[in-house]
């Protein structure tokens, strides 16, 4: 199989990939994973929300707080909310 990659990604991915003492393949591989993984779950969410109704701000707050993730609101994704 071949993959094109921007050599700003192919060159990060393979200084990971030495300072972890990993194969190239082995950070694609899982990086792809946790792509797919993350497509899947915006799919249950899109599928749960038209059951139940969009969630509101205090309900996402506890779920990252019951995942011990740190909530980031909406549209302010570079900063973690108190």
């Amino acid at each position: 199989m071949t993959v094109s990659l921007p050599e700003d990604v192919r060159r990060a991915a393979q200084r990971i990939a030495d300072d972890l003492g990993l194969s190239f393949s082995a950070v694609v591989a899982d990086a792809l994973t946790a792509w797919l993984r993350g497509r899947l779950v915006d799919a249950w969410l899109t599928e749960h929300q038209a059951e139940h109704g969009v969630f509101d701000e205090d309900e996402l707050r506890a779920l990252a707080a019951q995942a011990g993730v740190p909530y980031l609101s909406p549209g302010r994704g570079d900063e973690a909310a108190a």
